[in-house]
């Protein structure tokens, strides 16, 4: 198999043994289920070569490790191009924009391929779903939770993209993620130190913990400027606040971010950032919030999930075992918190020129039994499959005591966790100027005007 990796992270294993237990499960083992009974011919693309690209991601490393199988199976070679988060995604834009053929499989969320369906750049997949010449009979697309396949279905209409059950499917759950609060417990509790629930209350906890562990940093939080810096803390604490990214005045669409709500949420996570987050916030992306939770350097991140869950295996860093889960804060006198979703797809390039190869290659790397092996080898954790949360494997091993309170918070906040953007071509254009304006105000830029800047900003483009 011949990979490119552009990365500052390590090998990527070839081989997957998943221990649970005592028991030592192959992936072959758990593969093995895809050809069993076949209702398709797994070999009809056999000698075909394709790429799939993607972040640099647990997630890529849990199909990476199966890749073998996949070959055997088919006899189709997939190449891996695999980038950090910041370049994958320019990459991407230049890549389909142009009408590449080069990437056949990527890797996507819900927001950006709203900016890249009115143009044609994604293959619709409803036909391939439905075709039983190219889709096994135990593929399953329902066994997929509804919220996310309602998300990854819309139409194109007038080149804006309308949300609704009648629309085409535009890309594969593959992942996923609700933002929480993710602690030290066992420092908060050394300290006498209550789990904040609130942004001053957050504020109050970094104050405490400067003084009393001086060597760490209280929080750490994405700061980059790019909509990845948006999608994960900041919208989901700013729908507490009852921020809208865009809403409808008098029949036209416009912009929520400058309204007092708006000024409200940013003034307290403005001021949360300058007491708690690290200097470097501004050039922080998902490596550095996960580092500084695995290096110990961090007391407290707002982020995905899964970044504690990896870091409380045993042996993985040095805080493993010792970070715990909780909601994400929200806006004082709010009656509860909101957690956004972030879907990462498998979408097909509509450029691509082996249709058919890489389709059975996102039905494989989607596949029950391929997701189930990424989720207990500890990779592809917040499966999006119900069958891998009716698993028995899965469960015992995501509720070992080193996980804490995983599983329950996950729970708790996946009951009331919603996709928190508007569905609209130019997000991209819009978060990524709410991202760049975060940093003014975060470096000294009054809040209330700079606010206004930006939403004049979005409005020129509507």
């Amino acid at each position: 198999m011949k990979m490119r990796r552009t990365t500052r992270g390590g090998n990527l294993k070839r081989g997957l043994k998943l221990v649970l237990g005592g028991a030592v499960i192959t992936a072959a083992a758990l593969v093995a289920g895809v050809a069993g009974a076949a209702s398709i011919d797994w070999k009809q693309f056999q000698g075909t070569s394709i790429t799939w690209a993607y972040d640099i991601h647990p997630y890529a490393d849990a199909v990476v490790a199966q890749l073998p199988e996949f070959e055997k199976l088919t006899g189709i070679k997939v190449t891996p191009e695999l980038y950090p988060d910041d370049a994958y995604w320019s990459k991407l834009t230049i890549q389909l924009t142009t009408k590449s053929p080069a990437w056949d499989v990527i890797g996507i969320g819900i927001q950006p391929a709203w900016d890249l369906t009115p143009g044609g750049s994604l293959e619709p997949l409803d036909g391939y779903i439905k075709n039983p010449k190219l889709t096994d009979s135990d593929y399953d697309y329902g066994d997929f939770f509804p919220a996310l396949r309602k998300a990854l279905t819309w139409k194109n209409k007038d080149g804006q993209v309308v949300a609704g059950d009648d629309g085409q499917i535009w890309a594969i759950p593959h992942g996923f993620e609700n933002i929480q609060l993710m602690y030290r417990k066992d420092i908060l509790a050394k300290d006498g130190l209550k789990v904040p629930e609130t942004l001053p209350e957050m504020i109050a906890t970094c104050t405490a913990l400067k003084k009393a562990e001086p060597g760490v940093t209280p929080l750490v939080v994405r700061g980059v400027r790019f909509w990845s810096s948006i999608h994960t803390a900041a919208i989901s604490i700013a729908k507490s606040y009852g921020v809208s990214d865009f809403v409808v005045k008098d029949g036209k669409l416009d912009t929520g971010l400058d309204s007092p709500q708006s000024v409200a949420f940013h003034t307290d996570y403005v001021a949360m950032i300058k007491a708690c987050a690290p200097s470097s916030f501004a050039n922080d992306n998902w490596y550095q919030v996960v580092d500084g939770l695995s290096s110990g350097r961090a007391v407290m991140a707002i982020d995905s999930n899964m970044f504690g869950f990896w870091n409380d295996v045993p042996g993985k860093a040095a805080a493993s075992g010792q970070i715990a889960f909780a909601p994400p804060p929200r806006a004082p006198g709010a009656k509860s918190f909101d957690s956004n979703i972030w879907i990462w797809s498998l979408a097909m390039n509509a450029a691509s020129q082996k249709k058919g190869a890489a389709w059975l290659f996102m039905q494989w790397a989607t596949s029950k039994e391929v997701d189930l092996a990424g989720a207990v080898a500890g990779k592809l954790v917040n499966s999006p499959r119900a069958s891998t949360w009716d698993n028995k494997a899965w469960i015992d091993y995501a509720t070992k005591a080193e996980f804490n309170n995983f599983v329950p918070t996950f729970k708790t906040v996946q009951a009331q966790a919603a996709l928190a953007f508007t569905p609209r071509y130019g997000f991209g254009e819009a978060m990524n100027a709410w991202a760049v304006s975060m940093q003014q105000m975060v470096n000294g830029a009054p809040v209330e005007p700079t606010l206004k800047a930006l939403a004049e900003q979005i409005r020129g483009s509507l």
